[in-house]
């Protein structure tokens, strides 16, 4: 626990009790508080895990296996200690250690980059195999890492799910995150470490656990504390931010950076969304990236969830969103009639879907509306983009001016 940290209570008819910090570093009976029981209490309940604050939009994580076994050459083996993945096929590898050798700490993090390396080595086919050998202790039917996640909603048919994990292991596209309790690295020292691994897409984070419990043993809290994680950026080296709390930046090298240019960091689904957009329309990522720039003059902003949503701020209630992007570079104008926003809206569609030859379709009963193509498909980004991108622009900016106008 930091020293600016209280003891929490709990609080119970009126009766404070408090919690005693767990202390880890201590050698106690095995299985009881050790590094199997932390990856056991990681598998169980990966919601301990902070991954929306790592990395926003990236999704539920499922656990796939303890103990991933690996391969280096040489005769060296090793296993990454849990792994996850999302419906949609995104990737996290943890390692779970207690710091009882403090001076083994930024041993563990070389390890658990050494370790995420070779799985980024592996092929689909390699890792899924992998999976399944570190699975065979656990009574499970699935036979294979797609059946693993079958039942989760929103799950990918098999060969997008596939086409997903091989992108992000060829991509070396996953979040590592070092886990364990009383972690005091200092960030400085690991940046040599990071700069050595910057060819990969990946996120690192370290991740502290408090555990607390109860005099009698009965009641236990488990807090997660991100106490540093990295930013992808699209430039060239490993850098400490000096704010946000302890933030690595990681950028990768690009000749001609201006002394002027302010790094921007990038996540995980955005990479990947640029990614995946160029390959379905070659150069639309370089006319989405014009387009943004240019609509953050009007007060638009990128939100990157599971897609991209076009917002502007509003003072009172939820955010004006002007239009939601997926991966696959559809365009969704629905969202600018959302929260009552049916008239201003429907006015904003009509003159987009002109552009493109199309025409607005009334949704919920005319409450909500959205831009459909000539044939009645939805848009594409393509069909506005860059051809129409200043009519676009203007028509954002008369939608944004109409709605704080009439705020109510």
């Amino acid at each position: 626990m930091r020293r600016r940290d209280g003891a929490p209570l709990i609080i119970t008819d009126g009766r404070a009790s408090p919690l005693s910090r767990v202390d880890l570093s201590a050698k106690l009976v095995p299985g009881r508080y050790d590094e199997a029981w932390l990856q056991k209490l990681l598998f169980d309940h990966p919601e301990l895990l902070p991954i929306e604050q790592i990395e926003p939009g990236f999704g539920d994580v499922v656990p796939l296996c303890r103990e991933l076994p690996l391969t280096f050459g040489a005769g060296r083996s090793g296993a990454m200690d849990n792994v996850f993945a999302t419906v949609d096929g995104g990737l996290v590898f943890v390692e779970a250690k207690l710091w009882r050798n403090p001076e083994a700490r930024r041993a563990v993090v070389a390890q658990a980059m050494e370790y995420a390396a070779a799985i980024f080595r592996l092929n689909y086919e390699e890792f899924d195999a992998a999976v399944m050998r570190a699975r065979r202790a656990i009574p499970s039917a699935a036979k294979s890492l797609y059946a693993i996640l079958n039942e989760k909603d929103g799950l990918l048919d098999e060969a997008e799910f596939i086409d997903a994990i091989s992108r992000n292991l060829k991509r070396g596209r996953a979040i590592i995150a070092v886990v364990g309790d009383g972690i005091r690295e200092d960030l400085e020292q690991l940046v040599e470490l990071l700069q050595s691994h910057a060819g990969h897409r990946f996120i690192f984070a370290l991740i502290e656990l408090g555990i607390y419990q109860s005099a009698d043993n009965a009641t236990r809290v488990i807090t997660p504390s991100i106490l540093a994680k990295t930013a992808l950026i699209e430039r060239g080296v490993v850098q400490i931010a000096a704010q946000g709390g302890g933030q690595i930046i990681v950028e990768r090298v690009t000749p001609a950076l201006q002394l002027s240019d302010k790094p921007r960091s990038i996540g995980l689904g955005e990479d990947e969304f640029y990614e995946l957009l160029d390959k379905r329309d070659a150069g639309m990522a370089a006319a989405l990236r014009s387009f943004l720039g240019k609509a953050e003059a009007l007060g638009v902003t990128a939100d990157w969830q599971r897609a991209l949503n076009l917002k502007h701020p509003f003072p009172d209630g939820n955010p004006l969103n002007l239009g939601t992007i997926d991966k696959s570079g559809y365009l969704d104008a629905g969202p600018a009639t959302w929260w009552g926003r049916t008239n201003i809206g429907r006015e904003y569609n009509e003159v987009i879907a002109k552009l493109i030859g199309g025409f607005v379709r009334e949704i919920n009963h005319g409450k909500e509306s959205a831009v459909r193509t000539a044939s009645a498909k939805m848009p594409r980004l393509k069909d506005f983009l860059p051809i129409h991108e200043e009519a676009w622009l203007k028509a954002m900016s008369d939608y944004i001016e109409a709605a704080l106008r009439n705020p109510s």
